[in-house]
């Protein structure tokens, strides 16, 4: 399997450990610390993604880019019919992602969406649990600090924290509850001294109701030292189910009960997509790219309904 990396970022760098040691040989680096990357990891660096399907034969690729970097990258791999792997967010409004899944879907080409909460080795048994008893309330947060990428502050590059970071949670209960229609949201903008460029909201509140019948309630807030809270907490019938980024705690009357969430969740997703690709099956993948622009579009409807002066679009 020749792979190539498309971004040389923080995350792009957790792929490029996760598929040496799973046996990748990387051909190639795209990006401004490409040389760096190809010196620590193989392959040969590149200034841009032609450049690089050009000289290489390419069996997989990654996207590790900013939001606003979507599209021209995509078409350039689906014209070569070459599957990737596209680091969420999928774009920073819906018209690049929808374009990118109409062309997927006409050329027939393999791609998912690195929604990898979904696939932790501990979903299923969470999912058995909710099965069992039913949840009527769900909590979700993403309490946090500013990342450092300087794109991350800016909404129109990086579309904000719950199309950014949120987007986890509000996907993985899409995942497990079904579709969610947005009741309410509300954001605040305020200044912070140490991020003078910063203009994506400080914080962001939203109520969903999903097709389970389950109502919801989403914040998230980038105000903080650390992230110090981000998960997905389910209230059900004599017993609530938390599920982080560490652990899937169980709490009733017999007492708290909490299991490691296991394998590294990235690590997974890339097999499952490994497998996708060497076996021909996409439906191997831990979220294909159509379902992630349906997360994308749920994202979306909450950060334009918090907005100041904001209306819920309408989702089509």
């Amino acid at each position: 399997m020749r792979a190539a990396l498309i971004g040389t970022g923080y995350i792009a760098g957790r792929h490029a450990e996760a598929l040496t040691g799973l046996g990748v040989e990387i051909v190639g680096h795209v990006g401004g610390a490409a040389p760096e990357r190809a010196a620590r990891w193989g392959g040969r660096p590149y200034a841009t993604t032609a450049g690089l399907l050009a000289a290489e034969e390419v069996d997989a690729a990654w996207v590790c880019v900013p939001p606003d970097a979507h599209g021209d990258i995509e078409f350039a791999l689906i014209g070569r019919g070459v599957p990737f792997y596209v680091e969420k967010p999928v774009g920073v409004d819906l018209a690049t992602p929808r374009r990118i899944a109409a062309a997927l879907a006409e050329r027939g080409t393999t791609a998912c969406a690195g929604y990898y909460w979904r696939g932790a080795e501990v979903v299923p048994e969470l999912r058995r649990m909710l099965a069992e008893t039913p949840p009527h309330l769900v909590r979700a947060a993403w309490h946090g600090s500013v990342p450092p990428a300087p794109w991350w502050r800016v909404e129109a590059r990086g579309g904000g924290q719950v199309v950014e970071q949120a987007t986890h949670l509000v996907d993985l209960a899409r995942f497990l509850l079904g579709e969610a229609e947005v009741l309410h949201a509300v954001s605040r903008h305020s200044a912070l001294p140490a991020h003078p460029d910063l203009d994506v909201a400080t914080v962001s509140a939203a109520t969903l109701r999903f097709a389970s019948g389950a109502v919801g309630t989403f914040t998230a807030t980038p105000v903080l030292h650390a992230t110090v809270d981000a998960g997905i907490e389910f209230c059900c019938e004599g017993r609530r189910l938390t599920l982080t980024n560490r652990v899937l705690r169980r709490e009733d009357a017999s007492g708290v009960h909490e299991v490691p969430i296991g394998r590294d969740p990235l690590v997974l997703a890339d097999e499952r997509f490994l497998a996708a690709v060497r076996r021909g099956e996409p439906g191997l993948v831990v979220c294909d790219y159509a379902d992630a622009v349906r997360t994308q579009e749920l994202c979306c409807r909450v950060r334009d309904f918090g907005a100041p002066g904001g209306e819920e679009p309408d989702p089509g």
